[in-house]
């Protein structure tokens, strides 16, 4: 979710599926990506954003074997007069903090079997013009090395 920048990380959004019998194994299912590819935290309008993707941090820092990713983020200000959604977004946060290096190293490793065709076409999917569909690629391409690199 923090190489999409995917802060809305409701629990109705995200399920873990055990499947039992003599084979045991998790599924796990993210249902909804629309809050992906655009801010680290809680803004609507930011979407798909290719502008706001590119000059979001989104690795706070590492230290003692942990990466702190910076999604989600805190909602901004504007959200204090709407009490609940505030409340709620910051109980969130945690979700990306103290994740460790190791971890964030595998999905690397994972992720760096997609091939840039792949990946493109992801994009392509989701309509994005071909233009931006390339600097998309080039972004996520250059989180996965980042997430090799830890």
């Amino acid at each position: 979710m923090a190489v999409m920048n995917n802060w809305d990380l409701k629990d109705v959004n995200n399920s873990v599926y055990q499947v039992r019998g003599s084979h045991p194994e998790q599924y796990y299912v993210v249902s909804d990506l629309g809050a992906s590819f655009g801010t680290t935290g809680l803004n609507p309008g930011a979407k798909g954003n290719l502008h706001e993707y590119r000059r979001s941090k989104w690795i706070n820092g590492v230290s003692a074997g942990f990466v702190d990713f910076n999604v989600p983020s805190s909602p901004g200000l504007g959200y204090i007069f709407d009490t609940p959604e505030m409340v709620r977004r910051l109980g969130l946060v945690w979700l990306g903090r103290h994740i460790p290096v190791s971890d964030a190293r595998w999905l690397g490793s994972l992720l760096a079997r997609l091939s840039q065709d792949q990946i493109r076409d992801a994009f392509r999917a989701g309509g994005y013009s071909p233009a931006d569909v390339e600097e998309f690629v080039q972004l996520v391409e250059r989180r996965i090395q980042e997430l090799n690199r830890l």
